[in-house]
């Protein structure tokens, strides 16, 4: 299953923790959302239909609802490098193994043939087994180079044999997901939401608990959000065994105005996973002791991820309006660190244009760039030695993606806007070693409705 889906449901368990929950006084509101993500080269397709329900319970408490249907399929890369980096065996591997099996069959060959002459007594056991061994040893050399040559001509004339881009494999799957949160509003200055996020895969399946504090003091010029969140996953592995999958995060963020009209973000993350963190439908080639005989289908190990990490996230943005252009500006910069030994560096670039009283159009610009986990690597040199942990996932090397976005909102009417947006992703290696037909390139469309009541 592609982890795609898996990181919506952490960023919408992520939206519920930082969502700064809207006082009882807002306006009512139920949304829909259709999302076609497409990969270039007809890899990864999915299908997104989601709704959203912001609604007043009662004058102090709110309910919030979002339901997610994805729809995944297409090819992925498993992990093995392009076939013109494979090992495969050369023509003096396959004679050799192509002699040993034909002297072995030769030199049986003789000895049940002359095994007569031992039980009569006409010879003895070791002279009929030197003459078997120099039978098969005249005999094995001509066997062995027209097999060898066979299946070399066999190998090399794959077409796969020298394809320089990495070999996919097709998936299927649907995803289900939902998430219910209550914003509880406590007095005038305190917002308490606790949530529950469900999410579930043929292979995955997630449950999360997340509860929020939003406390406002100095005169409401300032909020402070303190957040916790428990996911508890089951993950099919490698062997289609569930494994747990366990995770905590906890947040400290405050949001202050700077003025009448900006006002700047900061939010910090402190989490932890163990249990069951590789991904089931990644592979490992090793470079020794297990040849590649088939270009059309690599040889791998499943990989093998630590156990335990510990991640920290820095989060800040600022927020402006702007008088003369009726439009503002959003800037953010986002840090990451974990003890994989991946640092991530993120930042965020949207304008919002107000055209008019109902139109807003919105363009966008998101850079990110990671360097790579510690147990990375295209290979790993030793079938029969492998290292502790290892992963060949391209997603875990140096890498660097730019996204680029606009987005558009019409308020219909009071009670109705719609909206439409596009976004382009592409992504690219930066270790000078990991192919880069393994990063993958996409349009994202967007349409979606609203309605206030």
């Amino acid at each position: 299953m592609n982890n795609r889906s898996r990181l919506a449901l952490g960023l919408a368990l992520a939206l519920l923790l930082l969502r700064i929950s809207r006082v009882s006084a807002d306006e009512n509101s139920v949304g829909y959302r259709r999302e076609f993500y497409r990969e270039d080269d007809n890899r990864i397709h999915v299908d997104t239909e989601s709704g959203h329900i912001d609604t007043a319970l009662n004058s102090k408490i709110r309910l919030n609802v979002d339901m997610v249907m994805d729809t995944i399929s297409g090819a992925t890369p498993t992990g093995a490098p392009p076939q013109s980096k494979w090992p495969f065996p050369t023509f003096g591997n396959l004679y050799q193994s192509a002699f040993g099996q034909a002297y072995t069959g030769l030199f049986g060959q003789f000895t049940n043939a002359n095994q007569i002459y031992v039980d009569n007594n006409l010879e003895s056991y070791h002279d009929m087994t030197n003459a078997a061994a120099a039978f098969a040893n005249a005999g094995a050399g001509t066997i062995a180079t027209n097999n060898a040559s066979s299946s070399f001509h066999s190998l090399t004339n794959n077409p796969n044999f020298r394809k320089n881009s990495v070999p996919l494999t097709y998936m299927h799957d649907y995803r289900l997901a939902f998430s219910l949160g209550f914003p509880i509003t406590l007095g005038k200055k305190q917002v308490f939401t606790p949530s529950y996020a469900f999410s579930e895969e043929s292979d995955y399946v997630s449950r999360g608990l997340a509860f929020n504090d939003s406390i406002t003091f100095n005169n409401k010029n300032t909020t402070l959000n303190l957040g916790y969140s428990r996911n508890a996953d089951k993950v099919k592995d490698d062997n289609f065994i569930w494994q747990d999958k366990l995770s905590d995060d906890f947040l400290v963020g405050v949001v202050q105005l700077l003025g009448k009209k900006s006002y700047l973000t900061v939010n910090g993350v402190m989490g932890h996973e163990n249990g069951y963190l590789s991904d089931p439908y990644r592979g490992v080639m090793p470079l020794n002791n297990l040849l590649q005989t088939n270009p059309d289908d690599a040889a791998l190990i499943p990989e093998k991820r630590p156990r335990h990490r510990t991640k920290g996230i820095l989060d800040i943005s600022w927020t402006q309006f702007i008088t003369p252009l009726n439009g503002s500006l959003e800037a953010g910069y986002r840090y990451f660190h974990d003890t994989w030994g991946t640092d991530a560096h993120t930042l965020d670039l949207h304008w919002h244009q107000k055209i008019g009283k109902k139109f807003v159009i919105s363009p966008g610009f998101r850079y990110y760039y990671q360097t790579a986990a510690s147990f990375y690597g295209e290979f790993i040199q030793d079938f029969n030695h492998p290292p502790t942990v290892y992963s060949a996932d391209y997603r875990l090397s140096e890498l660097e993606s730019f996204s680029y976005s606009l987005r558009m909102s019409y308020r219909v009417h009071r009670h109705l806007s719609l909206e439409a947006g596009y976004l382009r992703y592409a992504m690219f290696g930066l270790d000078g070693k990991t192919s880069q037909s393994a990063f993958p390139a996409a349009n994202v469309f967007s349409i979606g409705a609203r309605i206030w009541f």
